[in-house]
């Protein structure tokens, strides 16, 4: 997959959910091309949720489905075509203390 069309669905995938997602602390941590067992791409996008004491958390199950539709949509409407499969981190997860 070219670096142009990850670029591409970064920022599609960061300005989107800075529009419809700003309340819920949604954040790009990684997009990430693959390819299944059949040879099709895929894109592994990593979606870090705030899950501090005043964050929100993880969307509810009904709240992941439609966001990874509507993704898929967005991206589908930037000319990207491989298919998202998304997944969620606490920010807890993430910002271990690295010495």
């Amino acid at each position: 997959m070219k670096q142009q069309i990850l670029e591409r669905a970064r920022g599609t995938l960061e300005a989107f959910l800075r529009k419809q997602y700003a309340d819920a602390a949604l954040e790009v941590l990684s997009v990430n091309p693959e390819v299944d067992g059949y040879g099709d791409e895929f894109l592994w996008i990593c979606l870090k949720y705030d899950d501090g004491k005043h964050g929100k958390g993880i969307p509810d199950s009904l709240a992941r489905l439609r966001l990874k539709d509507r993704l898929r949509s967005e991206l589908q409407g930037a000319d990207v075509e491989p298919f998202p499969v998304v997944s969620f981190i606490a920010e807890s997860e993430v910002e271990l203390d690295v010495r």
